[in-house]
């Protein structure tokens, strides 16, 4: 498997662009880039040949969504560094995929393990919703890890970001624009992944939506980011606190990706949700 060569090499790619966003050297920005390519490669390869050997998407546990989440992240950074040209942020976003990543390598042996599907799995809609969410919570990364970006640079000179041209600097600004257009792309997949999954529950279990934990917390998610939505035109709120906003959406997504599934093995909830 090519998964620990990939973790590794997304360490080297974030210490990368921590070299590149201090020293500004257009040589360290590269080999950043160049890492982070290498890491995307070898991160899809290992994706593909996990769902090969289990014969179905790597979409039925934590242990692969997490992989996937990271993957996704990685995959929509490289995009918008494209279009952009603009580096210093990468160690930022790249950290989001980095935990999203070491949260997958610490998992359990017996979670790493590929098994066979479950029967109730067996569904066109797994695809549908788990991707659709993977989207989603991929575009609420990079926004996440743009907003730290934004946060670490609240006067002319950041050490992670780089010197800016005055209090409205361009790369702020860019910043800031990238952020947002991050979180206006994830939305729509988050909505389709809430709806495909109501379909989905209806046909499997006879109800659109029963108010699981997992569900209401997915409606939680879906609120916040609607919030961030209505509030992102308002002057008062752009800059810095809709970054704040932002990076505390990733919070919420953590928390229905990770702590739902604790919360109801601790208190003991009922859940027909797997993960």
């Amino acid at each position: 498997m090519l998964i620990g060569p990939a973790y590794g090499l997304l360490w080297m790619a974030v210490l990368a662009y921590v070299v590149h966003a201090r020293s500004g050297n257009r040589l360290a920005g590269w080999a950043a880039t160049g890492t982070a390519v290498v890491t995307w490669g070898t991160l899809t390869v290992g994706l593909v040949g996990r769902g090969l050997a289990a014969g179905h998407w790597p979409l039925t546990n934590r242990y692969e969504f997490a992989l996937c989440f990271a993957w996704t992240i990685v995959t929509i950074y490289l995009l918008l560094e494209a279009s952009w040209r603009e580096r210093r942020a990468g160690a930022w976003v790249l950290a989001v995929a980095l935990l999203a990543a070491t949260y997958a390598v610490t998992r359990p042996t017996g979670e790493q393990a590929i098994t066979p599907l479950l029967p109730a799995l067996r569904s066109a809609w797994l695809q549908v919703h788990v991707l659709s969410a993977l989207l989603g919570y991929g575009a609420f990364g990079v926004a996440a890890g743009l907003g730290l970006a934004r946060l670490v640079s609240p006067g002319t000179e950041s050490p992670l970001v780089g010197t800016e041209k005055g209090p409205g600097g361009e790369v702020r600004g860019e910043i800031e624009r990238s952020m947002e257009r991050a979180v206006a792309l994830g939305f729509p997949w988050l909505t389709l992944s809430i709806l495909a999954g109501a379909v989905w529950a209806q046909n499997a279990w006879g109800r659109y939506w029963g108010w699981d934990p997992k569900e209401t917390w997915a409606l939680v998610t879906w609120l916040w980011y609607l919030l961030i939505l209505h509030l992102r035109p308002l002057r008062n709120w752009r800059g810095r606190r809709l970054a704040g906003l932002v990076v505390i959406g990733l919070g919420v997504v953590i928390f229905t990706f990770i702590g739902v599934p604790w919360l109801v093995r601790t208190v003991r909830l009922e859940s027909l949700h797997g993960f």
